[in-house]
């Protein structure tokens, strides 16, 4: 399977041809994948705007989409905030535009290299996409609340798969196993070896973890029935804990 980079840039131009004109649009970039030089087959198009705080969201999206329609009939849409996606006729099973509106005064533009890569500008009408840096002490404010909680809850919290596994509850003991030991696990993970992006869940966890440690995290996710998934909690919790107490020591 091909990259269509013709399609890809289509719906970039027209997309942007139709916001640029519009006063209270400040700037346009893409992001995602190609922020980090990383588009494949499987990529989406991740498309950002920078508009005006008093700026219509209707408005913005209808043109947007009447655009996107001179390139491809739209087959579906799902908001997913701070943006929405859409199913073009003409994209792959894989392919969706991201698109989002970012007010000026939203607290977060993800314009950050660290976290975010190198954005693609599309237009900038003033110096909205300048290089921003990252407010380290905001971050690790963020993450240390995040590690206290986990400091208080982890453990316990391992009962609840425990005891799905004891009742033989197959379905319920597989969603507490990864809700309170894998997703908190890997955020344990993070804060260790990708502190800059310790809140970015499964995302790029190949890229931030060490290959040792994301094939770990691989072979404790997936599990063959309830005596494997006793033997993994029991690897996992121990990590967890393991890895607490290593952050606290830092």
């Amino acid at each position: 399977m091909m990259i269509d980079q013709s399609l890809r840039d289509r719906i970039s131009t027209a997309i942007t041809e139709a916001l640029r004109p519009l006063p209270m649009v400040f700037a346009g970039w893409e992001g995602g994948s190609a922020a980090f030089a990383a588009v494949d087959e499987y990529s989406d198009i991740d498309l950002a705007y920078l508009v005006a705080d008093d700026a219509s969201f209707e408005l913005l999206y209808a043109s947007a989409e009447h655009a996107l329609e001179t390139v491809s009939h739209i087959t579906g849409s799902h908001d997913a905030p701070p943006g929405r996606y859409y199913m073009l006729k003409n994209g792959r099973d894989f392919f969706l535009v991201d698109l989002s509106f970012l007010p000026v005064g939203a607290p977060d533009h993800y314009l950050e290299v660290e976290r975010h890569g190198h954005i693609l500008p599309l237009f900038d009408k003033g110096d909205w996409l300048r290089s921003r840096s990252l407010n380290h002490e905001a971050l690790a404010a963020r993450r240390m609340a995040r590690f206290r909680e986990l400091e208080v809850w982890f453990v316990p919290s391992q009962s609840f798969p425990r005891k799905a596994i004891l009742r033989g509850q197959h379905a319920e003991a597989m969603n507490a196993y990864w809700m309170t030991t894998i997703k908190p696990l890997v955020e344990l993970l993070r804060m260790r070896h990708s502190p800059v992006r310790w809140d970015f869940g499964m995302r790029y966890l190949d890229r931030d973890l060490p290959a040792s440690v994301y094939d770990q995290v691989r072979d404790l996710a997936f599990v063959h029935d309830l005596k494997d998934l006793e033997a993994k909690l029991a690897i996992a919790s121990a990590w967890g804990a393991t890895l607490l107490g290593e952050l606290r020591s830092a």
